[in-house]
């Protein structure tokens, strides 16, 4: 039985081999059904646009996705605003609406804008977790404070700056020491995504920086817990979660892919990575309106 590692083949046949609840985080970054070949320097897939193909793929994934979540679990499903929509349904019928957490907008502004439209500068990443117990750290988050917000800046007794607020109808007043941040809100605006020339590019191409993996890691998994991305490509989930002091499960169908998180996850550990677990089941036929997109899995 499959317990942690790099595994080379298909998703749904290691999802199988996990026990229940054997996961205490998974972080997913599927295809976004954009229809169109997706190119790096050091890898590609294809990405079909059709989303009833699409959902049929990746509905049975997300159905062993939730069996192997520990009670204290939580899924992170990194989409955008193709397919968002049509998977928040699945997921509401699958885990239930009222254990979804959180719709996350993780705001960036690098890359091209529509003459025609508002810039869509923005992916969703859906939270949702296993039980009602869900692991949250949200301390280990925190972010600035900004300044010229609407509370009132003033100096404390031990010269620390405090924004200040006062309720209108309780009279009640609120502190909030600048030097200690704040959790983030929904909507995620100080993790830009990768350049071109960012020292973290692997030529994977739809890589994510490590900044926002480190986020979810830390606000939903405790040391020694289990982190698993059952689309791995670049390899940045299983990086930062080794780094963070997390065990970790990394999984992709692409040859590509699984070379690059491991040349990665060396190059931090500055040992060589374990040959990666092969899984034969990869190769059986799929429908053709998804083989595709199951043929080669993307992801960060």
């Amino acid at each position: 039985m499959i317990e942690s590692g790099l595994h080379h083949g298909d998703n749904l046949a290691v999802l199988a081999s996990l026990a229940d609840g054997a996961v205490d985080l998974i972080y997913v970054d599927p295809p976004f059904a954009t229809g169109a070949a997706r190119r790096g320097a050091a890898g590609s897939y294809d990405d079909a646009g059709d989303v009833d193909a699409y959902l049929a793929w990746l509905r049975p994934r997300l159905v062993a996705m939730h069996r192997v979540l520990a009670a204290h679990g939580s899924l992170f499903v990194h989409l955008d605003w193709r397919v968002s929509h049509h998977v928040r349904v699945e997921l509401d019928r699958l885990f239930g609406a009222r254990r979804f957490v959180n719709e996350i907008a993780w705001c960036y502004s690098v890359g091209g804008k529509s003459p025609r439209t508002f810039g869509r500068k923005h992916d969703t990443i859906l939270w949702y977790a296993r039980g009602d117990e869900h692991r949250f750290f949200p301390d280990a988050v925190k972010i600035p404070r900004k300044a010229g917000s609407h509370m009132k800046l003033v100096v404390g007794e031990d010269g620390r700056a405090v924004q200040v607020k006062r309720d209108r109808r309780t009279g009640k007043e609120y502190r909030y020491p600048v030097d200690a941040g704040k959790i983030p809100e929904d909507w995620w605006i100080d993790i830009e995504t990768l350049n071109r020339g960012d020292r973290e590019r692997t030529g994977w191409p739809t890589q994510k920086p490590e900044a926002l993996l480190r986020r979810i890691i830390l606000a939903a998994s405790a040391p020694g817990d289990l982190v698993a991305d059952f689309f791995c490509g670049s390899g940045t989930t299983p990086a930062v979660a080794q780094a963070l002091g997390r065990r970790w499960l990394a999984v992709d169908a692409s040859a590509e892919a699984i070379a690059i998180t491991r040349a990665r996850l060396a190059a931090a550990s500055r040992h060589p990575a374990p040959a990666a677990a092969s899984h034969p089941e990869a190769a059986r036929p799929r429908p053709a309106a998804a083989s595709s997109r199951s043929a080669r899995l993307p992801s960060r």
